[in-house]
């Protein structure tokens, strides 16, 4: 049938070969650049019974906005070629091609931060992807594989609610897969198409979307729950800053963060001030300096004590700046997130 994912990918090819070979580079482009979705629209049960099909291309918006004033032409013409790739089947038809936009959604990977990366998001979702084909077409044993697929489910999953993305797979175990698979897809094929159609469109929105340019969190975050809203603050906020105000903001909660950071590991008994001043709570600079010079004791860390408290001082120095501009702004978040991860690889988050 033509609603068969299989039988749409042929006819698909087929239609794309035709435009090649006439030359339509133009309706080539787009419908090799839109997803494609095929839908009953209609039935007529004369003389044994007529389906019709709607075949939906998702172009991106840009694309869309370029050719919407000849968008009806556009439709024909791709419709015509789908008539011919489609004659060989009985009792259905192709009826109407629509061309729609489809907005790409902007992905904050930062709101994952300490939790997962893009690249690593990715993979996770491959890894679910690969076990439930395996499983269900005489690879691994659920029994084997099941703790270690519930365990990478509920991180993906964090995630893709973190990133406000819906989760197309309903299956928080491999149990609960089979019950789908054994009951409803006879055959290898039919199980592999299930699994490739449900998460095709999420591993390209996530391909698709770039991380943004600013440092990112390589450290556990665990415990550090304020850290970890500060830093999804200071993303947010370096984003859309555009005025003066708006970069001494980011200065401000950059500061805020650094003394989070002190007070989570400094502690007094251990990590004696260096010119034995009695500290306040908010005195993130003695705190962290002491903090340096215990855990980084010794001729070895010579280096990474002189790393350390530059990162400090910048930091500690953009945090304070009155007339902020957009670079300070982006200096100051790169600097304390840089702090973060290094004071985090000291604590052994990695």
């Amino acid at each position: 049938m033509i609603e068969k994912p299989e039988e749409l990918t042929k006819i698909v090819y087929t239609v794309s070969e035709l435009l090649k070979a006439d030359k339509e580079n133009e309706l080539f482009e787009i419908l090799s650049n839109s997803e494609v979705n095929v839908e009953e629209t209609g039935y007529d049960n004369w003389n044994g019974g007529t389906y019709f099909f709607t075949i939906y291309l998702n172009a991106d918006v840009e694309s869309f906005v370029k050719i919407r004033d000849r968008i009806e032409k556009i439709e024909a013409d791709l419709l015509s070629r789908f008539e011919i790739a489609t004659k060989g089947f009985e009792s259905e038809v192709v009826s109407n091609i629509r061309i729609v936009p489809k907005a790409q959604p902007k992905i904050d990977w930062s709101r994952i931060s300490g939790l997962s990366t893009k690249e690593n998001l990715i993979k996770d979702v491959e890894y679910l992807k690969n076990v439930m084909t395996s499983v269900s077409t005489g690879g691994q044993r659920i029994q084997e594989v099941d703790e270690e697929y519930q365990q990478k489910f509920n991180l993906v999953n964090k995630c893709l609610q973190r990133l406000n993305l819906q989760n197309p797979n309903p299956f928080k175990g491999l149990w609960d897969w089979y019950g789908k698979w054994s009951s409803e897809f006879s055959t290898y094929r039919e199980r592999r198409a299930f699994i490739r159609e449900m998460y095709n469109s999420l591993i390209q929105t996530l391909e698709e979307n770039e991380e943004p340019e600013m440092i990112s969190i390589t450290i556990d975050l665990t415990d550090w729950e304020r850290i970890e809203r500060s830093i999804q603050e200071i993303k947010t906020r370096q984003s859309d800053a555009k005025k003066e105000e708006q970069f001494q903001v980011v200065g401000l909660l950059c500061r805020e963060t650094i003394i989070t950071l002190a007070q989570a590991v400094f502690n007094a008994e251990k990590h004696p001030i260096l010119d034995n001043v009695k500290v306040s709570k908010t005195d993130a600079k003695r705190m962290l300096e002491a903090y340096i010079a215990v855990e980084l004791a010794g001729s070895s860390n010579k280096i990474l004590r002189s790393y350390a408290r530059a990162t400090l001082d910048l930091a500690n120095v953009l945090t304070h700046k009155r007339t902020a501009t957009k670079k300070d702004a982006a200096l100051c978040s790169t600097a304390t997130l840089s702090l973060i991860n290094f004071i985090g690889t000291i604590e052994g988050r990695i």
